[in-house]
């Protein structure tokens, strides 16, 4: 189902023409930005005229979830710039950096929600149920369930980063509201404590989700080595140009939306040097067809029995 709301607003708000992924980030953070406001004005004036603290609370904490969003539009507003002198491989890292923000915003909400679940379950208070703020929690989670959707299923289109750390930040926002729909509900049947139970399980959930984003994306940044399956299919795009006796010395380097991909390849010795270019050139283009945004430099050399 989310796939299928994700593809009508592509085709509605032809996302997939022109930058798509910086189309794809900036309409994911003005979703975020306008549902999040919306929540914030209908919690505010319900907890105003119901005289829940809570909710109005709950407001204020929706209201801050704006921040989040306007991270993920800044982030892909420099991620998109073209490469300059002081960045001459681009800015594409921005949203890895980006990354480590909102994730280490989930460990504080992970930490945050461990607490509370402590308070709840050491402390346990009962409350008076109104219907009319579960009512709209159930909205408020509804909601945000569907913004977990929507920037999952974007993140994973375009291999973002930020819009899965983005997702998780949603999804934290859902279980805190499920959290205390659940505690009305279970005090009515005198059980105080088990919501803080469930609370301090989620939080180790979701600070651990936060702590695996910033090692995904800090491994990167400090130029982590490629996977063995991506050095295999480069040099088999190299030797299926023909003419190669060996492919080696595969270095590549990941800045975000560019591939700087550098290989040796070995000729016969009496190749002539316009034809060691061309066949240079040829490999070049070759794994560029293949591997988008890629930059490819191939070193050439004779085909000798010592290594290189």
């Amino acid at each position: 189902m989310a796939k299928n709301i994700t593809d009508l607003f592509i085709g509605l708000f032809k996302l997939d023409k022109g930058e798509k992924r910086k189309k794809y980030g900036y309409f994911e953070g003005v979703l975020s930005i306008i549902i999040n406001l919306l929540l914030f004005v209908v919690k505010f004036m319900f907890g105003s005229l119901l005289n829940s603290v809570a909710l109005v609370s709950d407001a204020l904490h929706s209201l801050s979830d704006v921040i989040t969003s306007v991270v993920v539009i800044f982030s892909f507003s420099v991620a998109t710039k073209p490469a300059d002198q002081r960045h001459p491989f681009g800015h594409g890292r921005a949203e890895r950096v980006a990354t480590i923000i909102i994730a280490c915003l989930l460990i504080v909400v992970g930490f945050e929600f461990f607490l509370n679940g402590l308070n709840r379950f050491t402390n346990p208070v009962p409350v008076d149920t109104n219907w009319y703020i579960v009512l709209i929690l159930c909205i408020t989670i509804i909601l945000k369930e569907f913004l977990t959707y929507i920037s999952s299923n974007l993140g994973k289109r375009i291999d973002s980063s930020i819009l899965k750390a983005e997702s998780w930040h949603h999804r934290s926002d859902a279980l805190s509201t499920v959290l205390v729909v659940i505690g009305f509900i279970l005090y009515r049947f005198g059980l105080y404590y088990v919501d803080g139970i469930i609370a301090m399980i989620i939080s180790v959930y979701i600070a651990y989700t936060g702590i695996s984003l910033i090692k995904e994306s800090s491994s990167i940044l400090m130029g982590e080595a490629p996977s063995p399956s991506l050095i295999d299919d480069i040099k088999a795009m190299a030797l299926k140009c023909g003419g190669i006796n060996d492919v080696h010395h595969v270095h590549i380097h990941d800045y975000g939306r560019r591939l700087e991909i550098t290989i040796h390849i070995r000729l016969k010795p009496d190749t002539l040097l316009i034809d060691a270019h061309r066949k240079a050139s040829e490999v070049e283009a070759c794994i560029k067809a293949v591997i988008k945004g890629a930059e490819v430099t191939v070193h050439t050399e004779p085909e000798v029995n010592s290594s290189a």
